[in-house]
């Protein structure tokens, strides 16, 4: 009866070990597959980043440039005829006097 036994469990688990051994097979395919992926993808949006700050830093480049030609450009004559004026009055500015000190003593 052991004999019998021994051998309707031996073949029953060789199918069960091999149907075991492919999904394990199969579940590490898929994850392989799922990282490779992620990684491509990871590669294509640093490319795609790259690209977009260099045309942001070229465009800022140009911002600048226009920037500088145009404050080279400005004068009093062009201020003066723009609507803007000279000031009438000295400007008063705020100043600390040596040896005051503020406190809140009660």
């Amino acid at each position: 009866m052991t004999h019998f036994i021994a051998a309707k469990v031996e073949t029953l688990e060789k199918p069960v070990i091999a149907w075991v051994l492919l999904g394990v097979i199969g579940s590490l395919l898929s994850v392989y597959v799922y990282f490779v992926s992620g990684a491509v993808a990871n590669v294509i949006a640093v490319k795609d980043t790259q690209s977009r700050i260099a045309i942001l830093s070229s465009s800022i480049g140009n911002l600048e440039a226009n920037y500088l030609a145009a404050k080279s450009s400005l004068s009093l004559d062009s201020a003066l005829s723009a609507g803007y004026s000279e000031p009438k009055e000295v400007a008063l500015y705020v100043s600390k006097k040596a040896g005051v000190a503020l406190s809140l003593n009660r």
